[in-house]
Order: C-alpha cells, then structure tokens, then sequence
C-alpha cells in the first residue's frame, strides 16, 4: 500500500494534470478508496475466521485439513517475511545468479541495482498507510456495531441490489454482442479478419501517405508476358464462376502451369520443375478426390452475398498489389541479391546462384525440408500398406 501510495504522489506531481489544483484530489481519493478496501477486507477476515461457527448450514461434515495441505501455504509465508526482511541476500544468492547464466556480461558490466531497505524514514507515503489503518479500523468497528441499519434499507437502494443488476445486465449484453459476430459460420470469420486487414493496413498507408510507384527501376515488359499474365486471370475467373468442378480443377491446373511458365521466363528451372510436379500431383489429387464427393448444387447465391464477396475480393487485392508496388519501390537499402551474386563462386563454388543458396547458404534449411518431405512419404506409404493389408485380409478372411 506504501507502494501505491508513492505512485500517486509521484502522479499528482506531473504537470500535465495541472496539479496545482484539481490535482490534489487524487492522493484524497486514493486514500478513501484504501480505507474502504481495508474495511471490507476486516469483514472478510473476522467472519471467514472469527464468525460463529453453524454446522447445520453446511452440506457436510467439516475437518482439518492434512499437514500436506497446510505446508504450502506455511512456507510461502515464511518466504514472504524472509524476502522482506533481507530482500538484498535474496538478490545477491537466487536472482543475480540466474540472470549472469542468462546473461553473461551482466556480473562484470555491475547490476546497477540500488540497495533494498525495509525502512525508508516517517515519509508521506507511510503516514498516509497509518492513516488508512486507524480510520479504517474505527470505521469497521462503528460499521459493525451498526449491521443492522443497512439491511432497513429497501432492497432496491442497496448495494448488492445494484451490483446484482449490473451484473445481470452487463452480461446480456456481453452475450448479445458476442452472439452478434460469433456465428459458427467460416466465411463470417474470414470477412471479419480480411476486413479488419484492409481497415489497419489500408488506413495506415492513407494516412502515412507511404504509397509509391516508381516503375523506373524494374525490367521491362514483354508482349509473351502480357499474354501470360492475361491467361491467369482468365483462368482465375474461371475457377470462381464454373459450375462445376471439373471446370474448376482445369483452371488451377491452368493456372500452375502458367506459374511454370513464368519460373522458366524468369530463369528459375528449379522452382519451375518443382512447380510442375507439383501441379501435376495436385491436379491429379484433385481429381481423385472430387470424384467421390457429391455433384454441386445448382442454386444462385443471393446478390448481396456475392456483393460482399466481390467487394472484400476487390478490396484486398487492391491492397496488396498496393502493398507490394510501395515494397518494390521504396528501398530503405541496397538489396542482399549482389552479395549472393558476386560471392556465389567465391563461397560455396557453384555458378548457379539458386543451387548454392539451397545447398550452401542455407543447407541446414534445405535438409529439414528434405526430411519433412521423407517422413511425409513414409507416412504416405504406411498409410497405403495398411489399406493394401486391409483389403488382403478382406478377400482372404
């Protein structure tokens, strides 16, 4: 209490507040609130512990608790007076050992930390405790001698009437807001957090005005690349508006396959024949897949919901083409590929920039790929024996 009673009057000293005046209040009102507290907190202690003792209320037989259940609490507090009363042999033994084993250098640099004392002088601080202490005992014991005035009052000018109302109402409206957004339904979700992406970053870079587009920098644009780039968003559209999933499955595959194309034109051949491989199985996957799900149904949407669709689409696209145009053309500093580029052959002795990045510069990375990839076919392949042995037993009872 010492401690929030110092925090206040270090507040009530700031000049933002204007302390001065209106200011004062607030070491005053601190000190009630501490006084109330205090009272409430005697109440509990004497009745919880000094209140008369009613078997017939209680739902069955009581007992001691077992010596194991009250060494805990026995212990914590003999810490507590211990940590009081030599704070500073506690830093010195337990805390500055643990932080040096973290923290190598923090022993030989000096902690730094000022020397703990239990007793500080008759300060302010102090004073005002004492006086929560006494005026709050004084009013527990009038409150006391007195219990039987504050139930003549009507149940509803009481507290505990008022408290119990706002508990009833608070919590109606808590679960009339939460019943509100919270409706089970994944493509509510993904509205609420694509929206709220669009809002923070969208406004933030409205207001920051941190949009740029410098086009000067970047390579040129071909006429095969145009066409590429025209054949995905074709195929895009025609994934979200098929009818079917057959059309839907041929578009994605449409859609990799340009990606491959792009890997080539950009002269990636890895990523392009990772990519194609990929695609391949995924198309075959899909395939496979879909065909023991049952046929799609042919109802229409109705126009607001497609409305909404489009426009959370719209929205964040925008945005992150938005986003990926300022990246590319607001450079904080010289980009790391021409580190790779000059010191690929020096380094790791290859000539091919993307070989020596996968297998040198981040081997390690590269080789728990390798193995997430070996224990997801080992899985694969265990799954399928088990089906095969299966159906063995199944024709061979």
């Amino acid at each position: 209490k010492e401690l929030f009673f110092t925090g206040v009057l270090n507040a009530s000293r700031l000049d933002i507040f204007q302390m001065e005046t209106w200011g004062q209040l607030f070491p005053i009102l601190a000190w009630i609130a501490s006084t109330f507290t205090f009272v409430y907190c005697l109440i509990f202690v004497t009745k919880t512990f000094l209140g008369k003792y009613r078997p017939q209320k209680l739902e069955k037989k009581p007992r001691e608790v077992s010596w194991g259940m009250i060494l805990p609490p026995l212990l914590l507090a003999v810490l507590v007076v211990l940590f009081f009363f030599f704070p500073n042999e506690v830093a010195g033994f337990l805390l500055f050992p643990a932080i040096a084993s973290i923290l190598p250098g923090f022993i030989d640099s000096g902690p730094g930390v000022v020397v703990i004392s239990a007793w500080h002088g008759w300060t302010p601080e102090l004073l005002m405790t004492l006086g929560v202490v006494i005026a709050g005992s004084i009013l527990f014991a009038v409150v006391r001698g007195r219990s039987d005035f504050y139930r003549r009052l009507p149940e509803q000018f009481s507290l505990n009437f008022l408290y119990d109302r706002f508990l009833v109402r608070s919590t109606e409206i808590s679960f009339s807001s939460i019943n509100a957004y919270m409706t089970g339904v994944l493509r509510h979700y993904l509205l609420y957090i694509l929206a709220f992406l669009v809002l923070v970053l969208g406004v933030g870079m409205w207001r920051l005005q941190c949009f740029a587009f410098t086009p000067g920098g970047d390579s040129p644009v071909s006429l095969y690349e145009i066409i590429l780039a025209l054949v995905l968003i074709v195929a895009g559209l025609v994934v979200l508006c098929s009818r079917n999933r057959l059309s839907a499955i041929i578009g994605m595959g449409v859609m990799g396959y340009i990606v491959v194309m792009f890997f080539v034109i950009f002269r990636a051949p890895d990523l392009a024949l990772t990519q194609l491989v990929v695609e391949t199985f995924t198309v075959v996957l899909f395939l496979l897949c879909f065909h023991f799900l049952p046929k799609m149904a042919g109802h229409m949407e109705p126009l607001a919901f497609r409305a909404g669709n489009l426009i959370v689409s719209l929205a964040v696209g925008a945005l992150v083409t938005v986003a990926v145009l300022t990246a590319q053309s607001s450079r904080s500093f010289a980009p790391i590929s021409q580190f790779y580029t000059e010191k690929a052959y020096e380094l790791a002795g290859g000539k091919n920039i993307v070989n020596t990045i996968l297998v040198d510069f981040r081997g390690f990375d590269t080789m728990l790929e390798i193995l997430v990839l070996c224990m997801a076919g080992l899985g694969v392949y265990t799954l399928i024996s088990i089906r095969c042995a299966m159906g063995d037993d199944d024709e061979n009872p």
